[in-house]
C-alpha cells in the first residue's frame, strides 16, 4: 500500500514540473529554465513511472511475507516518501538542465519522433504491461482493484491516444489529457468508497459489540443471581450467606457497632416430609423463607437459607435486646401461619426453633465462633421444647 500511495504522489509531484515547463502556459518556452525538450521528457517520466509503480505494487503484493510491526511502518513511509520526492527532482533536473544531452523527442509540436524514436512504443508497452498483470493477478478481487484497474485502463488510453495523435492541441491530445484527469481521480473514488464502507462496517461491529456485551452483562448478571440465590426459595445460599456474614463482620469492626446472627430450624420438618412428602416439604421451605423475609420489612436483617430446613437470618447494628424481639417476630408468625402439621411433637402447625447470638462491640468474635455460638442457642431452643427463641446470653448466665 506504500507503494501504490508513493506512485500516486510521484503522480502528483511531476505533474507540477510538467506544467511549470510546458511551454503556452505560463510564459512561450517554459519556466524553470525549461528547454524545448523539457515538458515532453517530464511527461515521459511521469507516463513511463506510473505503471513501473503499479507493477512493483502487484508483485511485493505477490510476497508471501508477515507484515511489517508498527515501530517500522513510521519510518518505512518516510524513506519511501523521500525516495519518491528525490526521483521527481533527478527528473525535473535532468530534463532542464539536461535538456541538451537527451534525444530530441519533438519538433515544433510534433511528436511523431516520440514514436519513431522507440522512447514512445517503451512507455506504452509499460503501460500495458500493468494493465494486464492487473488483471491477470488480481482479478477484481476487490473494488480498490476495480477502480485501479479503470485507473491504469485510462493511462494505458491516454498514452496509446497521445503517442498517434502525433502533435499538440489536437483533438487526440485534448482527448488524452481527458484520460489523465481519469486516471488521477478514480482511484481516490475507490478509496472514499472504501473508506466509507470501512466506516459502515466499524459502525455495524460496534453496535454488535455493544450489543453482545449488554448481552454478556445480563448474562453475568443471571448467573451472578443463580450462583448466589437459593434455587427454591429464592433467597441467598449457605455461599452467599458466608460471604455477607464475613463483609458484616469486618464491617462491625470497622464501625465497633453490634452484630447479631439468628439461626433458624423448621420444628420436626423429618416427619413433615415423611407424612406429606417430599414436594409438601419444598413448599414449606418456600412459604417459611417468605414469612422471614416479610418479618424482616423494616430492619437492615438479611435471610439465607443455611441448608437443609435450616435458615439464618444476619442483623447488623442490633443488640441483644432488639435481635430477641426480631427472632420472637419470626418466630410468631411462622405459628400465626398455621401450615398444618399432624406429625409434629409441638402442636399441629408447622413452627420454628431460633437461636440468637450478639456480638458486641470490640468483642472481635471470629466467623466460625459466631456462627458455633448461634447454633449452640438454637440447640438449645430444640432441647427445651422448641418453638422458641434462645440467645446465646442466656446460656452464660445459666
Amino acid at each position: 500500500m506504500l507503494i501504490l500511495a508513493c506512485t500516486y504522489l510521484y503522480t502528483g509531484l511531476i505533474i507540477i514540473p510538467h506544467i511549470l515547463t510546458f511551454p503556452g502556459v505560463f510564459s512561450d518556452t517554459g519556466l524553470l529554465g525549461a528547454g524545448n525538450q523539457s515538458a515532453v521528457w517530464l511527461w515521459v517520466f511521469w507516463h513511463g513511472g506510473f505503471p513501473i509503480g503499479i507493477i512493483a505494487y502487484l508483485l511485493v503484493d505477490q510476497l508471501d511475507r508477515q507484515e511489517d510491526p508498527p515501530q517500522r511502518v513510521i519510518p518505512l513511509a518516510a524513506g519511501m516518501v523521500t525516495v519518491t520526492i528525490l526521483i521527481v527532482l533527478l527528473w525535473y533536473v535532468l530534463s532542464t538542465m539536461g535538456n541538451d544531452w537527451l534525444p530530441a523527442i519533438i519538433e515544433k509540436n510534433n511528436y511523431s519522433i516520440l514514436l519513431t524514436s522507440g522512447v514512445g512504443a517503451v512507455v506504452w508497452l509499460l503501460n500495458c504491461s500493468a494493465f494486464i498483470l492487473l488483471i491477470w493477478l488480481r482479478r477484481g478481487k476487490n473494488v480498490l482493484t476495480l477502480w485501479l484497474t479503470v485507473a491504469v485502463f485510462a493511462f494505458l488510453l491516454d498514452v496509446t491516444v497521445t503517442l498517434f495523435a502525433g502533435a499538440r492541441y489536437s483533438l487526440g491530445w485534448y482527448t488524452a489529457r481527458l484520460n489523465s484527469l481519469v486516471a488521477a481521480t478514480v482511484v481516490i473514488c475507490s478509496i472514499i468508497y472504501e473508506v466509507n464502507k470501512l466506516y459502515i462496517r466499524l459502525v455495524k461491529q460496534h453496535v454488535q459489540l455493544v450489543e453482545s456485551q449488554d448481552e454478556l452483562r445480563s448474562a453475568n448478571e443471571k448467573l451472578t443471581k443463580l450462583s448466589n440465590l437459593d434455587g427454591l426459595t429464592g433467597i441467598p445460599n449457605r455461599r452467599r450467606f458466608d460471604e455477607m456474614l464475613a463483609r458484616e463482620l469486618h464491617e462491625s469492626a470497622g464501625k465497633n457497632s453490634p452484630l447479631s446472627l439468628l439461626m433458624l430450624d423448621i420444628d420436626c420438618f423429618k416427619t413433615y416430609n415423611d407424612h406429606y412428602g417430599h414436594l409438601g416439604g419444598d413448599a414449606v421451605l418456600k412459604r417459611v423463607a417468605l414469612i422471614i423475609e416479610d418479618s424482616l420489612t423494616g430492619t437492615t436483617g438479611i435471610a439465607a437459607r443455611y441448608g437443609g430446613e435450616e435458615f439464618a437470618v444476619i442483623l447488623p447494628r442490633l443488640d441483644v435486646e432488639h435481635t430477641q424481639r426480631i427472632g420472637e417476630r419470626i418466630r410468631a408468625a411462622v405459628e400465626a401461619e398455621q401450615i398444618l402439621h399432624k406429625a409434629s411433637i409441638v402442636g399441629n402447625f408447622i413452627t420454628v426453633s431460633i437461636g440468637a447470638f450478639t456480638m458486641l462491640p470490640a468483642q472481635n468474635t471470629e466467623f466460625e465462633e459466631m456462627v458455633a455460638f448461634a447454633d449452640q442457642a438454637l440447640y438449645s431452643s430444640k432441647s427445651d421444647g422448641r418453638n422458641r427463641v434462645t440467645a446465646f446470653d442466656q446460656l452464660l448466665n445459666r
